[in-house]
């Protein structure tokens, strides 16, 4: 091995703090050490939080590799020798009963295919899928009733604003729904985001989604008590909603 290529043989054992020659067993406690430690659900400050996860995300990719003898020898540039009339018998992990061929390919759980997830770079287990997603996922529990509470304000406040002055344009209100709509969701979007600070999670765009959508119907009762107008009658204004739903959706998720 090359003098150039041996500090990046290093990288991955440098991430799990052992040594090239710790034994399996050893990496074994070591990533479960880390894995203890690095648990985003035990902190409390975002930024701390945030990294954790990355780290995790590189422990959990590191253990991959070094906790399976044949993938880290293969890391290492050593050979591999197994007895050809001993062959390894893998069971499932969710389902000791089943046999299996199947390792996932991140952290080398023997899986079957009823729990494998096909992705991009291969087949996963459900839990590292998890734990990836988790590190794009980064929303407070918090996080999905703010979006709800800013899509429900800002929407019924803009509502009857917009829905009265399009009304007034008449055929030329069709045109100028239609061109802003798409804009007008887009900054909702960006409103409810900085609202939760840029933040993502799985069910905040549906807590928003429902909370544009109650805030429109309360705006428009509210103006339909005051005014005997009631603007989801008019098709200016259900195109309008509908182009900024359309828009808003997609960029909260």
């Amino acid at each position: 091995m090359s003098e150039q290529a041996a500090p990046k043989s290093k990288e991955l054992y440098r991430t799990l703090d052992v040594a090239e020659e710790a034994p399996q067993e050893e990496i074994a406690r070591q990533y479960q050490r880390l894995k203890t430690l690095y648990q985003p659900e035990n902190i409390a400050d975002a930024d701390a939080r945030a990294y954790a996860s990355r780290k995790l995300a590189e422990i959990e990719e590191a253990y991959a590799i070094l906790g399976d003898p044949a993938r880290r020898a293969v890391y290492d540039g050593r050979p591999l020798i197994v007895a050809p009339d001993d062959p390894e018998v893998l069971y499932c992990a969710n389902h000791p009963h089943t046999e299996t061929l199947l390792r996932c390919n991140k952290c080398g759980k023997p899986i079957c295919m009823k729990c494998a997830r096909q992705t991009p770079v291969g087949y996963r287990c459900t839990e590292c899928i998890h734990q990836q997603q988790n590190v794009y996922f980064n929303a407070m529990g918090s996080d999905n009733f703010i979006a709800l509470g800013v899509g429900f304000v800002v929407s019924a406040i803009a509502a009857p604003v917009v829905g009265m002055l399009l009304g007034n344009f008449g055929f030329f209100g069709l045109i100028i729904a239609f061109v802003a709509g798409s804009g007008a969701g887009s900054l909702l979007a960006q409103i409810i985001r900085r609202a939760v600070g840029g933040r993502r999670g799985r069910r905040l765009p549906l807590f928003a989604l429902f909370g544009i959508i109650s805030g429109v119907l309360f705006g428009s009762l509210v103006l339909l008590i005051f005014t005997g107008y009631f603007l989801l009658f008019n098709i200016t204004t259900l195109l309008f909603t509908g182009l900024a739903i359309a828009a808003a959706y997609p960029q909260l998720r």
